[in-house]
């Protein structure tokens, strides 16, 4: 295979090379050197396209590296063009940003003065009547020399409308201990540690005080709040500085405490009943002293009568079981089942009579202090009819004091009927206890004799 291919690519070459070697001048001695030439001149140009080849593929390269490269370099530039150009349209906008601001800076500075002013007289007006003041009373200069500034404001000045400002905030929030210059209801004055919490209330000694700013003073309030209000301050006022104790708080700085103080105690709250009150209470005076003493009456009976079921040898006058066994006995020599009857029944009436004393008043009361309060009620409310008949109704006070009066006795009356019905339920149910006990042991002595009559007539009849 090789030859024949030899020979195909010598007869390729063979006119060039036989061109070649007329032109040399140089003929060949035969067909094997000829051969030899064409295949030597075959691998000569074979060489050198070789090496054509080999000088385009590296320029080929080089050119595809250097279009590489400058690719590489345009989107560099355009990317370096890009951030250029952001840069200077920023630049552009924040030129034109501060351009605004200076004119508008330009154009506000005409109206700082007044806005410095109306700031530092809101602020005066803040500190004057807040409770910090109290603390640091210097304040009060300093902001009124803000307020009252006639020129521009500088820097220091606006700094120090800040500081203040910041103060107030701080503190705002602070439960705060200083000593301080009390005024009393009656006029004199004492020295004493206040409490101050936040800007809300402030506390000495267990009392709560009103705050003057007219006078940057302390007084105590006329009346102090009672109940939980009144027990939260003395325990702040009592309290160390690490301590934790509830408070109770009044956030819109002294209207709700004025309410408080203002709203009538229980003993007020009687007084608006008045006469017919008065009547209400009595009545229930007298009812719960009945239901009391009914109730341990009734309880010692039950104790005694306890104490003789359980030696029924041992014969007691003091309770009515001890009674009737006493009857029993006394006329037990008897054969008249009638007559021992009527005897035990005598017993019986009166123990009874005794044990239910009083239940029938309680239950009267009961049912007459509603009507009591039902009677008050009418009578508050024809006197707030006929203020409004003289007055009209334009103001409210001219009726309040009727109104209460209705609504007070009967409050009152319900809470006289609701303790006094439960408690003759109470009682009634014991009594009739009681009575039950009584009557049943009667009873049974009765049944007792009657057998015992019965043995002895059957006795007598056998005999017979």
């Amino acid at each position: 295979m090789k030859a024949f291919a030899a020979v195909l690519c010598g007869l390729l070459w063979l006119s060039p090379a036989a061109v070649w070697a007329q032109e040399q001048g140089v003929a060949p001695d035969s067909l094997i050197e000829l051969y030899d030439r064409v295949t030597r001149q075959a691998g000569l140009e074979a060489q050198r396209s070789d090496e054509r080849e080999r000088r385009f593929q590296a320029s080929a390269d080089e050119r595809a590296r250097m279009l590489a490269q400058v690719q590489g370099d345009i989107a560099r530039l355009e990317r370096q063009k890009a951030d250029l150009k952001r840069q200077f349209d920023g630049n552009e906008d924040r030129l034109a940003e501060l351009t605004t601001q200076l004119d508008r800076r330009i154009g506000d500075l005409g109206e700082l003065f007044g806005v410095f002013r109306q700031t530092a007289d809101d602020v005066q007006t803040l500190l004057f009547d807040s409770y910090i003041t109290l603390e640091y009373p210097e304040r009060r200069a300093e902001a009124q020399a803000l307020a009252e500034s006639a020129e521009v404001p500088t820097i220091p000045q606006m700094r120090a409308l800040w500081r203040l400002l910041m103060q107030e905030i701080a503190h705002s929030g602070q439960v705060s201990r200083f000593p301080a210059q009390i005024v009393e209801p009656a006029g004199g004055t004492y020295s004493a540690d206040a409490v101050r919490v936040g800007l809300f209330n402030v506390v000495a000694g267990g009392k709560y005080l009103n705050y003057l700013p007219e006078s940057n003073q302390l007084v105590e309030l006329p009346r102090q709040p009672a109940g939980t209000a009144r027990r939260s301050a003395e325990a702040l006022s009592a309290a160390e500085p690490e301590d934790v104790v509830g408070f109770a708080l009044d956030p819109s700085r002294g209207a709700l405490l004025g309410l408080l103080v203002q709203s009538p105690s229980l003993i007020e709250r009687i007084q608006q009943g008045r006469l017919v009150g008065y009547f209400i209470l009595g009545i229930t005076a007298i009812g719960l002293i009945l239901v009391v003493e009914r109730g341990l009456r009734l309880a010692a009976i039950n104790r005694r009568i306890k104490r003789q079921l359980e030696d029924l040898d041992q014969v007691n006058d003091d309770n009515p079981v001890g009674r009737i066994l006493s009857t029993y006995h006394e006329h037990a020599h008897l054969d008249d089942l009638e007559l021992i009857s009527r005897h035990l029944e005598g017993v019986v009436i009166a123990d009874v009579a005794e044990v239910r004393k009083g239940l029938p008043t309680i239950r009267v009361l009961a049912a007459v202090a509603p009507l009591m309060g039902l009677l008050g009620t009418v009578t508050g409310m024809i006197g707030t009819f006929q203020a409004i008949t003289l007055f009209g109704a334009g103001d409210p006070k001219l009726m309040a004091g009727g109104i209460s009066q209705a609504l007070v006795t009967t409050v009152l009356g319900l809470s006289a009927a609701i303790p006094l019905l439960l408690s003759h339920s109470v009682l009634n149910s014991r009594s009739t206890h009681l009575s039950k006990v009584i009557g049943e042991q009667a009873a049974g002595l009765m049944a007792q004799k009657a057998e015992a009559l019965a043995r002895a007539r059957q006795s007598a009849g056998g005999s017979a």
